[in-house]
């Protein structure tokens, strides 16, 4: 029954990924692709994580939170990203383009993800952990992203040349809320689901919370991109956006979570061990995408690289795996 729970659970929320992929393609007229990809998106698919790690937190089992938000960001910016440039520049995508070709407003994001990813291994390293500190500059961080893709958002709706009218921006409304309202009620669920199969089959904690966790939290997001780019390739700009976005987003706000529900749930000063193989693989990973980015125009080599790079990485944290280091309630 488990089984089936999850697979039935698993249609659901691809459903209500293609709806979030229709409603961002209209939005993105308006708005351009980068907030939308970026902010919308990237908040939206962004949410089963943080109910992942912060119920993994408030349940003091931060070996699970810790590594499920390290999971996340590994997977946007290897398996996610690298599986949007190859799917849309092959024919797994009904229109695919020979090269994906983003805009200059992505240098944005790219300047974020990589700060962000510097500026948070620099605070884990300096405490020995993240404290509340810590929390507040990565929250201030996420904070000047979303205002600069804003003030970017306002401007292209003055000069965009296909902008939808107000019938088609209620649509695109419609569909955001109903696949953000699937998503937010469902996926705890789905991630539990996963979580019992995995524990029936006898697979390890540490393997639930760095990749099959991150997996089926993640699943909307990138169920989302890939639907997006299988109707047509030049819309990859929308689902990179969309990665970009998110991994900003666990680059900051949801570290930042981390440090607050251990002072205000546990009176813990510090969330220990952030640090480790698998974390600094991740920003020196991160740090190669911003240096790709910066071409702005990608090719299915590209995808496929860093798509490698995401089993270079889980093959590190198996290698260097002690789940013991985060003793549940401590």
């Amino acid at each position: 029954m488990v089984l089936v729970e999850f697979i039935a659970l698993l249609l659901i929320i691809a459903g209500a990924a293609i709806l979030l992929s229709l409603g961002a393609e209209i939005l993105a007229d308006r708005y351009g692709a980068n907030f939308t990809g970026s902010i919308v998106l990237g908040l939206i698919t962004t949410m089963p994580e943080y109910m992942f790690v912060i119920w993994a937190a408030i349940k003091g089992e931060y070996h699970m939170a810790v590594g499920s938000a390290i999971g996340s960001c590994v997977i946007l910016v290897t398996l996610g990203y690298g599986l949007v440039l190859v799917v849309a520049t092959t024919r797994l995508s009904r229109k695919p383009v020979p090269v994906v070709e983003l805009s200059r407003t992505t240098e944005i994001d790219a300047w974020y993800l990589g700060g962000t990813a510097l500026v948070a291994l620099i605070l884990a390293w300096e405490g020995g952990g993240l404290d509340v500190k810590d929390g507040i500059i990565l929250t201030l961080l996420f904070g000047g992203y979303v205002w600069q893709l804003t003030r970017h958002a306002s401007a292209f709706s003055v000069t965009a040349e296909h902008k939808p009218d107000a019938r088609q921006m209620i649509k695109a409304v419609a569909l955001l809320i109903i696949g953000a309202l699937i998503i937010f009620f469902l996926t705890e669920r789905f991630v539990d689901s996963m979580i019992r199969i995995a524990d029936w089959m006898g697979i390890s904690r540490f393997a639930i919370a760095l990749i099959l966790g991150p997996i089926a939290s993640e699943m909307p997001e990138k169920l989302t991109a890939y639907f997006t780019v299988h109707r047509d390739g030049k819309l990859a700009e929308i689902s990179v956006c969309n990665f970009l976005g998110s991994k900003v987003n666990h680059n900051s706000l949801l570290l930042a979570a981390l440090p607050f529900v251990a002072y205000f749930w546990h009176g813990m000063t510090n969330v220990p061990n952030i640090i480790n193989i698998p974390f600094v693989l991740m920003t020196v990973i991160t740090l190669f995408a911003v240096a790709n980015l910066s071409r702005r125009r990608l090719t299915v080599k590209d995808g496929l690289m860093f798509t490698a790079a995401y089993v270079l990485v889980i093959g590190a944290a198996y290698y260097v795996a002690d789940p013991s280091m985060f003793p549940a309630g401590h």
